[in-house]
This record gives structure tokens, sequence and C-alpha cells, in this order.
């Protein structure tokens, strides 16, 4: 569990649900750009995000609920804090 770096007010992201025919499209990192345009539209300045980098090629559906690094990366998100190494905390910072 990731304990806040700052008072700054967030929107979190804390899980996904693709459907396995469906995964490995891109489908993530547009549901990703669709909350950052409906996070602008409501006047949110930071959305935050807890996803996972996999120690291997391929992880268990149990442990992509949280969401692939690689898709936030591919989304703008950057990396906040590293406290865990297999799950950052990531951020997007909402521009007007």
């Amino acid at each position: 569990m990731h304990k806040p770096i700052d008072d700054e007010p967030v929107w979190s992201i804390t899980c996904f649900f693709i459907n396995k025919h469906f995964r490995r499209l891109g489908i993530s990192v547009a549901m990703l750009k669709g909350v950052i345009e409906i996070a602008r539209r409501q006047g949110i300045k930071i959305i935050e995000a807890y996803p996972t980098i996999p120690t291997t090629e391929t992880i268990p559906d149990t442990f992509a609920w949280i969401g692939l690094y690689k898709s936030f990366e591919r989304a703008g998100f950057e990396v906040v804090d590293r406290t865990s190494k297999s799950r950052p905390m990531v951020r997007y910072y909402v521009s007007s």
C-alpha cells in the first residue's frame, strides 16, 4: 500500500477490467486517455495510480487488474514514488 506523498487532492485509478478476448489491443491506454479527458473537463488536476511492473513475460490475470505500468507510461503518466519496486506510484498532471 502506498502512503500519500503530499497533500494534493487526486483521482485514483485502482483497477481495470478488460475481457480476456480484448486484451493486448491497447484498450487500457485508450481508457486512460478517456479518464484524462474526463478529469480535464471536471477540473481535476492530478490522476494517480499504482500499476504493476511484471517481473516475467506473462503474469496471472489476478496481478494485472491494477493495470500494467507500460499502459500508464504510454498514456503519459510519470513515476512519482518507487517505494515498491514492482508497483510504482504514477501520476498524470492534467493541464487546463
